[in-house]
């Protein structure tokens, strides 16, 4: 397991001393949920904030299990020898991917449940125009924390870590997530069918893991070298193409 470095670590707010990435975390989560009530409530009325804020709270609960069982199964060795780890208040022990993946389980599972699956795709959509704000302030923590490690390069906008000149990586995945909210902003202009705007966030920010994983030296990886990550944004790539192509083929 990679070794942690940090740039700020600790925001000091008067006698307050607060972890960078831990706070920014939290605060994106406050965000994100603030938001994802509010688009819903624009795009679907009163009926879907409600919906939205029923939902949220299991899928943020789906998203926290799923952030740190991801994160532990990939360092099974500290893991394993200290499964009490994964109960532990360890905001650095999480990993997007498992989030994603959990959080979306936990949410449909719930739409299942409640027997309101006509609500999927337009949650969907709503969420994913809440997540690109929430993820920008999540990778300022992770920039100010010293997380999401760059490799060492030589180019202009590179930062000073530790004695070498280093991919600024949070900053990419910053910019990244800032992009994808003007693609999605733009397509939703558009009038799109539910669920496109969903599977648009799945290609761009699946592009976004498939290429900027490979800067850093700090990713989660496999026995065999693979970065997770990257296996992840590929899929999620593919899913939004199939998503399309059966669309294309189920419209007259």
């Amino acid at each position: 397991m990679p070794k942690r470095h940090s740039m700020h670590p600790i925001i000091e707010l008067g006698p307050l001393n607060l972890g960078s990435g831990a706070l920014l975390l939290v605060i994106a989560i406050f965000v994100g949920h603030a938001r994802f009530e509010r688009v819903a409530r624009q795009r679907g009325g009163e009926a879907l904030e409600q919906r939205a804020g029923r939902c949220a709270p299991f899928a943020l609960a789906g998203a926290a299990i799923g952030a740190r069982l991801w994160y532990g199964l990939f360092n099974w060795d500290m893991y394993s020898q200290s499964p009490g780890l994964f109960l532990a208040l360890r905001l650095g022990d999480l990993a997007w991917p498992g989030a994603l993946i959990g959080g979306t389980l936990a949410g449909y599972a719930y739409l299942r449940l409640r027997h309101i699956d006509d609500a999927t795709a337009p949650l969907a959509d709503a969420a994913v125009l809440a997540l690109p704000l929430a993820q920008a302030i999540a990778s300022l923590g992770l920039l100010l924390n010293g997380d999401a490690l760059g490799a060492p390069t030589d180019l202009p906008w590179a930062v000073p870590l530790f004695g070498t000149l280093r991919h600024p990586v949070a900053l990419y995945y910053l910019l990244a997530a800032l992009a994808t909210w003007g693609v999605l902003t733009w397509v939703a202009r558009r009038s799109p069918q539910p669920g496109t705007l969903a599977m648009t966030y799945l290609a761009v920010q699946g592009s976004a893991l498939l290429l900027l994983e490979a800067l850093r030296v700090d990713s989660l990886v496999t026995a065999g070298g693979v970065r997770i990550a990257q296996v992840v944004g590929l899929a999620m790539i593919l899913m939004a193409l199939w998503w399309k192509r059966t669309h294309a083929t189920s419209t007259p």
